[in-house]
């Protein structure tokens, strides 16, 4: 076998190594599975004949692109692991990107020059286009901006049966168990000149909640980020409950360009300052924000630090220990909230996978990957 990958992809391209197996055999969700084999592709062409060997073998296929899901995403099962970060070529034509599934975000946002990908989710310095399609990925700006689909023309993409085809944006979100991402048309976005922000320090949640509901249907806000308390605390911020405001246009009382971007790098850094007092498992909740109130509460009470895009219905806890986390799903359940609708489904959540999104992904499945080879047992 590996001699057949080997002249497909060069020998320098396919590992059995135990080192890059042992690598590949996790990602961000620390779930732990295994690897059969390692191959970084360059071409379609060379995905379009994996998925056909696959295919013969009844071999299972990962697409991989920077590791990060935290739901298991992309965790084999003695599968053959296919890393896209050597297809991260892209070309721009007026106001459309057509970009291979391992182009990094920020870098693509860095070459552009009036105009942008909107969609930038946390971690956008290292997340492809691939994964973001994945999983129909949202970001701080959704508010604005909306999600992935609201910003993909087309996708072309080799299914299970091994037919390369080119479909709306209505494969976005299938997280790899239908067919493997080859390329996207992306549209793009004017750029926004004017940018200011607003912060408002908290006493209380009660406070939190009051302001939120005087401002959330601003016109030009852009996001409305939040931070908690204990999160604040462990970050080494003051002691308060932080809204961040962030506007297209001056309508902030904070328009100097070096502090704004001060103010994003540490909204940024909030998980990862967490991470390193112990907070290590990041969780996604989505809510109504009349119930916003109550979540909070609940997650001071219990002592979970939390930060989110509010303005959009976002919050992530973040928690120390996973045998915590089981009550907290409980909890939004009670307050008829919703799980994954941002990191994806995956292996952790696929309890929560909505019965109608079950259904069609079902349907998909059978139509597409009818001889189940491509990332099995994620999502349903």
């Amino acid at each position: 076998m590996n001699l057949w990958f080997e002249k497909l992809v060069g020998k320098e391209n396919i590992s059995s190594d135990v080192v890059d197996c042992e690598v590949y055999s996790t990602d961000g969700s620390q779930i732990r599975g295994t690897t059969h084999n390692v191959l970084w592709v360059n071409t379609a062409q060379e995905v379009h004949q994996i998925v056909l060997y696959a295919k013969r073998n009844k071999m299972d296929l990962v697409p991989r692109g920077a590791g990060t899901s935290l739901v298991g995403g992309t965790v084999p099962f003695n599968s053959l692991v296919i890393d896209f970060t050597k297809m991260d070529r892209f070309t721009i034509k007026d106001d459309r990107v057509i970009a291979e599934p391992g182009v990094v975000l920020d870098h693509l946002n860095s070459c552009l020059r009036d105009k942008f990908f909107p969609i930038i989710p946390e971690n956008s310095a290292v997340c492809t286009i691939g994964g973001m399609c994945g999983i129909n990925a949202t970001g701080i700006y959704e508010r604005k901006y909306g999600r992935m689909s609201d910003w993909v023309e087309d996708v072309e993409m080799i299914d299970g049966t091994g037919k390369l085809r080119t479909y709306g944006n209505e494969v976005l979100g299938t997280e790899g168990i239908i067919g493997v991402i080859t390329k996207v048309t992306l549209k793009l976005a004017e750029i926004v000149i004017e940018r200011s922000m607003d912060i408002f320090k908290c006493e209380t949640i009660e406070e939190v909640v009051d302001k939120l509901a005087h401002v959330q249907f601003h016109k030009h806000i852009l996001a409305i980020e939040f931070i908690s308390l204990r999160a604040a605390t462990l970050c080494g911020l003051e002691t308060k409950y932080y809204l961040v405001l962030e506007y297209d246009g001056l309508e902030g009382d904070i328009k100097d360009y070096d502090e704004i971007q001060r103010i994003r790098a540490i909204r940024k850094n909030v998980f990862r300052r967490l991470a390193e007092k112990g907070f290590v498992y990041r969780e996604d909740a989505s809510f109504s924000l009349d119930r916003l109130g109550e979540l909070l509460s609940w997650l001071e009470h219990k002592g979970i630090p939390s930060f989110g895009s509010v303005g959009s219905g976002y919050l992530f806890p973040c928690f120390d220990e996973r045998k915590d986390i089981r009550e907290f799903y409980g909890y939004i359940k009670e307050i008829r909230g919703a799980i994954g609708k941002v990191f994806g489904y995956g292996i952790l959540k696929k309890e929560f996978v909505p019965d109608e999104l079950k259904e069609k992904l079902t349907l998909m499945k059978r139509e597409h990957d009818p001889h189940e080879i491509l990332n099995m047992g994620k999502v349903i």
